[in-house]
């Protein structure tokens, strides 16, 4: 036989062998359907005895599960290797834990444009994308443990952490936790995505994104700041700060990076950097002290106003309005939080761990006396430090370690559809 002929038959059996996989997929596929329905139906018949706009519910996420579904069916051929071209027969445990992010999604867009349901329904809505976020979390982790790393998983991964952070920013926006500006932001990635194709579309260059630790950074904020946003516990102007605070930076660094991807901005110019330096000593060096000062005072400012300062009988107030046992130890131990926080994140030791664990102490002031200049601007000082780090003059940031990417840059995934994925 010639060397002609024996290619033509592994060229055969390869396109015989790749339709038997596809078909074995299409299999999954239909039966993962199966089971989204049968779920779906469930959560209709769970729900139409306690809401009023069950209905509703039925239509909008009925809509949004059969889209999903459907858009994997599209992309079943990815469902192999970046390193490879041959199909996976199976979805592997990492892309099934994307999946189930998907179906969580689609049951969350049923709540769309309806009012925010009270009581134990509400933390329904909450626990819903707090557990897609989890999830965004593990299906990378899982995907290479399982050595399963597809294709496939870079898709849903940037597929579903668009369309959470879309279906949340409505959420939000319509229960009043959001600005409605906060909306430009939701859809940002798909308007970044858009200029990308009608870029290619009209042959004009897209350039490549130049790697950026604040991007991850950034976007992990975005991604932690919509996973707690639809919390009934959560006040509003809290949240709507916050959206200032980490909003305006996510809209600029869009634009900054359509500059790069247009080519009108080039990361490796000697202008740029001299520039991007100047604002990293200024951004991350040097304003953090002026931060953690600042912090120093709103904190004590705050806790000064209770008497005793370590038992804060506003916060015990609403955490008994919780029915939480023990609500005084409870009012303490965020009192002691606060002031342990505050003593560490000053001296630049794990200060962004610490300035994060603020939150709590400072979210319950928020909520029992509303948002005033001290609490306020301690909120800010959290999470521009959580973001920009301690700056000069810290004793102990062991934590600016794990702000250096690894492999991948799973956080871009959230603003940039062309980023690289976990999955």
């Amino acid at each position: 036989m010639s060397n002609s002929d024996q290619q033509s038959r592994a060229a055969g059996s390869t396109f015989v062998t790749t339709n038997k996989t596809l078909a074995q997929l299409q299999r999954t596929w239909l039966w993962l359907g199966v089971s989204w329905l049968i779920i779906w139906l469930a959560s209709y018949w769970w729900l139409a005895a306690r809401w009023s706009f069950a209905q509703h519910w039925f239509l909008l996420s009925g809509l949004m599960l059969v889209a999903i579904w459907w858009r994997v069916r599209q992309n079943l051929a990815l469902n192999h290797r970046p390193e490879d071209v041959q199909l996976l027969p199976s979805f592997g445990p990492g892309n099934q834990l994307s999946l189930f992010r998907g179906l969580l999604l689609g049951l969350l867009a049923g709540f769309l444009f309806a009012p925010w349901p009270q009581g134990a329904l509400a933390w329904v809505v909450a626990g819903l994308y707090t557990v897609v976020s989890i999830a965004d979390g593990l299906d990378g982790y899982v995907a290479r443990r399982s050595g399963q790393e597809t294709n496939l998983g870079q898709w849903l991964d940037m597929e579903f952490d668009g369309l959470g952070v879309a279906i949340v920013s409505v959420l939000a926006v319509g229960y009043g936790q959001l600005p409605a500006w906060f909306l430009a932001i939701g859809f940002a990635r798909y308007a970044f995505s858009l200029g990308l194709w009608l870029r290619r579309r009209t042959n004009q260059p897209v350039y490549a994104l130049p790697p950026s630790t604040h991007r991850r950074i950034l976007a992990g904020m975005l991604m932690a700041m919509m996973t707690v946003v639809l919390w009934p516990i959560v006040p509003a102007p809290m949240s709507q700060l916050a959206a200032l605070v980490i909003g305006i930076p996510v809209l600029l660094g869009f634009l900054r990076d359509w500059l790069f991807v247009s080519g009108r901005l080039d990361a490796s110019s000697q202008s740029y950097r001299r520039v991007q330096h100047g604002l990293y000593l200024l951004f991350a060096r040097w304003l953090p002290l002026l931060w953690r000062l600042l912090l120093v005072l709103s904190m004590t400012q705050i806790l000064t106003r209770f008497a005793p300062w370590y038992r804060p009988a506003p916060w015990q107030v609403l955490l008994e309005s919780w029915g939480l046992p023990g609500a005084p130890y409870l009012a303490s131990l965020l009192a002691v939080t606060a002031v342990i926080g505050t003593a560490l994140t000053s001296l630049g030791i794990l200060g962004r761990f610490f300035s994060i664990l603020l939150l709590l102490p400072i979210g319950f002031d928020i909520s029992t006396t509303g948002l005033t200049w001290p609490n306020g601007a301690a909120l800010v000082c959290v999470l521009l430090i959580a973001f920009f780090g301690t700056g000069i003059l810290s004793l102990w940031q062991p934590e600016e370690a794990l702000m250096v990417p690894r492999g991948g840059k799973k956080a871009n995934d959230v603003l940039h559809s062309d980023g690289d994925s976990d999955t």
